[in-house]
């Protein structure tokens, strides 16, 4: 008996992700990401403590790192999914018998179909109104670039069950549109965590300013720091070259010589940020929050 032909393999996917991968390749690209990743990061940690993140002059490695703090969990999160789902997939394949796997193939086609148009729907109901999903941030995105996964990997199984697959360029074009879209859902569900992330990290700043190292403020004029828990010194000695003390200030941000300083009492509902330019008039110190200080020039 001859032998039957080999069925021919499906390349659409590996084809589209080439395409799409050349567009994306460049590292000018990636590094255009993370850049707005970390700007998101930025801007909602320093809005919490109401503070536009343009006026301190970030820098672009400041930007870059800032990303991988909103980044880390999502790509941890998605990467973990996608290896357990491709080893679940191989394992069950080859531990079935070939008749049980085309019965749960059969019976998984439909309801990846129903599961990606559900996850679909979550994903425009949080475009559609953003305030009902504000809680968990990233899953509108999420819910959209696992949808429109779920079709074409149900479509496969379905022409592996009939034996027949599309040829052509149809079906690249196809893939193609599937990681656009899908890529699409992951920037959104990216962009949304790390604004999320940035804004946990200041209420964190918020809750230990207590235990922060004190920042001190000399400077040679009343530059009229005042705030919950803020002292002010002067100074009379003869020889001091810097005529106002300032104690109880936290340094959070520093960056392109302009610091972001909080009083150590600093709350949201009534506290004020201090956003101090670097001079020759003015000079910082630090020490722990533990340390005994002399209050005096």
């Amino acid at each position: 008996m001859r032998a039957a032909p080999a069925r021919p393999r499906d390349e659409a996917p590996s084809k589209a992700l080439r395409v799409f991968g050349s567009l994306l390749a460049p590292t000018t690209v990636l590094t255009a990401l993370l850049f707005y990743f970390g700007t998101r990061h930025a801007t909602f940690f320093c809005q919490w403590f109401g503070v536009h993140y343009s006026v301190l002059g970030l820098s672009a490695p400041d930007y870059l790192i800032r990303s991988s703090d909103g980044m880390f969990v999502p790509l941890t999160v998605l990467s973990a999914a996608g290896l357990a789902a491709l080893w679940g997939y191989r394992f069950l394949r080859s531990a079935l018998a070939p008749r049980t796997w085309r019965a749960l193939a059969k019976r998984a086609v439909p309801v990846l179909v129903v599961l990606g148009f559900v996850l679909l729907l979550v994903g425009l109901t949080g475009l559609a109104v953003p305030a009902l999903l504000y809680a968990v941030p990233g899953l509108p995105g999420l819910c959209v670039a696992l949808g429109v996964v779920l079709f074409p990997v149900a479509e496969r199984l379905h022409a592996g069950l009939s034996g027949k697959q599309a040829a052509g360029v149809v079906p690249v074009i196809q893939w193609t549109f599937t990681f656009v879209l899908a890529s699409i859902g992951l920037f959104w569900a990216v962009t949304d965590y790390s604004a999320a992330v940035g804004e946990a990290r200041g209420y964190e700043y918020e809750t230990k300013l207590a235990s922060m190292p004190e920042a001190v403020v000399f400077s040679t004029k009343d530059i009229g720091v005042r705030g919950p828990g803020i002292t002010m010194t002067g100074c009379t000695a003869p020889d001091s070259a810097y005529r106002f003390r300032y104690d109880g200030l936290v340094l959070v941000l520093q960056s392109s010589g302009q610091s972001l300083l909080l009083p150590a009492q600093w709350n949201r509902r009534d506290g004020v940020a201090l956003v101090l330019p670097r001079s020759n008039d003015v000079r910082l110190e630090f020490a722990r929050a533990e340390a005994e200080l002399v209050r005096t020039c």
